[in-house]
Formats: C-alpha cells, sequence, structure tokens
C-alpha cells in the first residue's frame, strides 16, 4: 500500500475550503446558529504519538464512515469546549456552560458531532462524486484510544480547524483518520476497491476540482431511511445485547415542596396534549414517537415516527434543559 507523504498533505489542505464549508451550513441549520471554522491545519501524526498529542481526558466521537469502503473517524474535543457547545445546542448563550461532562451532556455532544461527521461526508461526496455517509457516531469521555482497525497503520492524518459560533472561537476540534482515509481523501485508489470501479477511466482521480464543487447545505439521510444501508463490520456480534425500552407519557418538573405534598388521589399534570404521541426512548435515547394501543389486557405502542438525528439532537437538548 502507499505511504502517506507530504504530497498527500498538500493535496488534502487545497481541499479544506470547500470541506469546511459544508460542514459550517449543517451545523448552522441544526444548532439555528452562526457557525463557522477556520484555520484548517493538515498534519501527518504517527500512531505512536496519539497520546502524547492527546493528553488526559477528552470528548470524541468514534464515527463509522462509508464510502467506497469504510473508515474510521475520530472527532476530538477538549472537555471544556464540548459543554459550552452542548450549552449553545440546549438553546443556552454558552456564557454558564455545565462545569463537568455527564451524561445528558454527551448525548447532546454527539448528536452535535454527528452533525459534524455527516456535514463533513457530504463534503466529501460533492468533492468526490461518490456517495459518502456516516453509518453512526459513539461519544466518549475519557483518554483517547485508537480504533482496533487503526492499530496495523504507522501513521494517521490529522485535521485541526477552529470552530466558532456566531464571532467567538469555542475551540479546535481535531478529525482523525488512519492512513487509508489519508491516502483516499488525497484521491489515491485503494487496493481493496479497484477492482469494484472497473469502469473507472484509469488515471483519474475520484475528485473533481475546487472549482466545481458544490457548496450547497448537506442533506442527511433520516434514520428511518438509513435502515437499509449496510450494517458496521462486526455488528453481529452485539446483536443480542439487550437494550432498556421505555415509553414515555410526559414530564413535570416539581420542587422539593410540591413534591411533598402529594397525596393519594393528588393529580400531576403533564407537559403533553392528550391525544399526542409519546416518546419511544432505547437506553433513555429519544429514538421514535408512537400512540398508545391495548393489546388483551396490556398496554402497546404502535411506532407513527422515527426520530431522524437532527430533531433528536433539539429532544435531547430540550430535556437537558428541561
Amino acid at each position: 500500500m502507499a505511504v502517506l507523504s507530504l504530497e498527500h498533505i498538500n493535496t488534502i489542505t487545497l481541499k479544506q475550503e470547500s470541506l469546511w464549508g459544508t460542514v459550517s451550513i449543517s451545523l448552522s441549520e441544526t444548532m439555528n446558529r452562526q457557525t463557522t471554522f477556520s484555520s484548517p491545519l493538515v498534519t501527518l501524526l504517527p500512531l505512536s504519538e496519539m497520546e502524547s498529542a492527546f493528553t488526559g481526558k477528552r470528548v470524541y466521537g468514534v464515527a463509522t464512515l462509508q464510502a467506497n469502503t469504510n473508515h474510521t473517524l475520530l472527532v476530538v474535543m477538549e472537555a471544556s469546549s464540548a459543554t459550552t457547545l452542548a450549552d449553545i445546542a440546549a438553546g443556552g448563550d454558552g456564557s454558564s456552560p455545565p462545569s463537568e461532562v455527564d451524561e445528558n451532556i454527551l448525548q447532546v455532544i454527539q448528536q452535535v458531532l454527528f452533525v459534524i461527521a455527516s456535514g463533513f461526508a457530504q463534503a466529501l461526496t460533492n468533492l468526490s462524486g461518490a456517495e459518502c455517509h456516516v453509518l453512526q457516531v459513539e461519544a466518549h469521555h475519557d483518554a483517547l484510544q485508537p480504533p482496533l482497525d487503526w492499530l496495523t497503520q504507522d501513521n494517521l492524518l490529522r485535521i485541526d480547524v477552529v470552530l466558532h459560533v456566531d464571532t467567538t472561537p469555542l475551540g479546535v476540534i481535531s478529525i482523525l483518520g488512519d492512513e487509508r482515509f489519508g491516502l483516499w481523501l488525497a484521491g489515491e485508489q485503494e487496493e481493496s476497491t479497484s477492482s469494484q470501479n472497473v469502469d473507472e477511466p484509469a488515471g483519474e482521480t475520484p475528485f473533481q476540482t475546487l472549482g466545481a464543487v458544490d457548496t450547497t447545505a448537506a442533506q442527511f439521510v433520516p434514520l428511518a431511511q438509513s435502515v437499509s444501508q449496510p450494517l458496521p463490520a462486526g455488528i453481529e456480534l452485539i446483536l443480542d445485547v439487550p437494550l432498556e425500552l421505555t415509553v414515555e407519557l410526559g414530564r413535570k418538573r416539581m420542587v422539593i415542596k410540591e413534591i411533598l405534598e402529594l397525596t393519594i388521589g393528588s393529580i400531576v399534570e403533564l407537559d403533553r396534549v392528550a391525544g399526542e404521541p409519546v416518546d419511544v426512548l432505547v437506553n433513555g435515547r429519544i429514538m421514535a414517537r408512537g400512540e398508545v394501543v391495548v393489546i388483551e389486557d396490556n398496554f402497546g405502542i404502535r411506532i407513527t415516527e422515527i426520530i431522524n438525528p437532527q430533531e433528536q439532537l433539539v429532544e435531547i437538548s430540550r430535556r437537558a434543559v428541561a
């Protein structure tokens, strides 16, 4: 396999303006705030130096990018930047972010990172003309760990960019990919996929020139449509892992005095209109909505709507501040 070189790094650098312009549009539309990315820096990072380059606990998302083949990417942020971003996504102004990264914050950030990764995939689609999708993003708050499929690589591709919300710089976001991804992004054909593209003329790279790039807003695949996409490799190993499905009729925020005043026969009004669909949560994360039905002597739920990633971000943000 070819080795990621300085020439490849220079080629990838020339694509950065188009890449991050598309990501900016995607994130701005989702957060309803003007977001921009500046000062992209593309470097080569030896895998052996990843731990020293990203010391301590970070907030990061493990993203599975499907192109000609699947690539694993890490989207990395400082914890302080992540909590500020979560506060803004939840409707705040970022001036009083949470002091620590808890489960609610991590769920909000996971949705934000999904939007960033999906915008990145849409930008790659615009550049290459080949469909790119993000299959999933899993957020963590821990010391950075390389995915298993990186362990055979010597070098990583590192892209650092500064995120701005409105005109305020929020911090650096780093995209890490392995050498295979770097070569693909630079326009090198992979040996594993060259036989699948026999109709492509020899000598042509899969990328258009920068002048031909379409920077229209990213179009994301709703969750209901993504089921038809190939599942990630190895998913069969976890298909029998149990998950908790909860149907939530509504919520109510009460102070301690009101709780203590509850007695038998008390009525608590919920934040849900009669007849409105109820929420379906998987491990505490909203995934769908439905209507309550009766199955013989038991209650059931008929799914009427699958929540797409953008709506999940709004719902999780609402719950985080509720």
